[in-house]
């Protein structure tokens, strides 16, 4: 720009439109540092934005399905532990039953006193298997039976796992009509001996055998549910990370370019008055003191 000439100051407009990139990228600096994101709008990286987002519903979608994944573990965990309650009863039972089949040392009577707490057990399994809920759901009913859980964010046979609770009916035990699970220890007829005990050893062993059966399948379901919920927690680390990497602001280097910004910012507006200044030179062509 030739400085006699002073109807459009170039020089000026130069250092303004460069003012003007910097303060612009002053604000964005500002913005990011302000929210901690690099992307604020659409307009910082459209096509950052649409990953961004996709991230966003995977990991909701992840985080609800481990939430998922974890009450129906905990519905297992639940069973197991009421399983583990039913076998302590079963147990009991088959040591009554140990003790009434010797005739060397118990009575009739004291088989009628042993009997009493037999069928007390008996009572017992049977209220808890009715009794054991969870959120108002009776577990051992069969209701449980093939209940489908969605284990991951997407739709899709892969995304939903099916378990099962199973019937708490083991040989006859709680179940009513079974003539040896409701038969007792002694067979009420005079001079009876330790044979009806002898076969309750063998009726209740047969039942602790098919309710450890039972107690391994609920396991099996247990450790498939944990392994789930571990890979989802892993997968929702992994998005959550890529996310971050495409979304999130690198603070130390936001800080640096805030910094070269402001002096950027700084020497162009010094610019501006260096450049308006040099027209006043006219001034002294026209013997005007400046």
């Amino acid at each position: 720009m030739s400085i006699t000439r002073i109807n459009t100051n170039t020089q000026a407009l130069l250092a303004g439109s460069y003012l003007a990139k910097t303060e612009y990228q002053l604000s964005k600096t500002m913005a990011r540092l302000s929210s901690g994101l690099r992307i604020n709008t659409g307009a910082d990286d459209p096509s950052g934005v649409a990953l961004a987002k996709g991230f966003t519903a995977q990991i909701g979608g992840t985080q609800m399905a481990i939430q998922n994944a974890q009450d129906a573990l905990s519905i297992m965990q639940l069973a197991d532990a009421a399983m583990n309650s039913a076998m302590d009863i079963m147990l009991r039972m088959r040591d009554i039953a140990v003790k009434a089949a010797s005739d060397v040392t118990v009575t009739t009577a004291q088989r009628k006193s042993m009997e009493q707490e037999y069928i007390s057990l008996k009572t017992e399994f049977q209220r808890r298997k009715s009794q054991t809920t969870f959120n108002s759901k009776t577990l051992f009913s069969g209701a449980m039976s093939g209940r489908q859980v969605q284990i991951g964010p997407n739709n899709g046979t892969s995304n939903r796992m099916s378990i099962r609770v199973p019937v708490l009916s083991v040989g006859g035990i709680g179940a009513p009509g079974a003539t040896v699970g409701r038969s007792l220890l002694i067979a009420h007829v005079s001079g009876n001996t330790g044979t009806r005990a002898q076969s309750a050893i063998q009726y209740i062993q047969s039942c602790i055998n098919n309710l450890a059966d039972l107690q391994s399948a609920v396991g099996v379901q247990e450790a498939g549910l944990q392994r789930i919920i571990d890979d989802l927690s892993s997968a929702n680390v992994n998005m959550n990370a890529a996310r971050s990497r495409i979304q999130d602001a690198d603070m130390a280097a936001e800080v640096s370019e805030f910094a070269r910004a402001q002096v950027i910012s700084q020497s162009a507006t010094a610019m501006i008055a260096q450049a308006n200044a040099q027209p006043q030179t006219v001034m002294k062509l026209l013997g005007i003191a400046g």
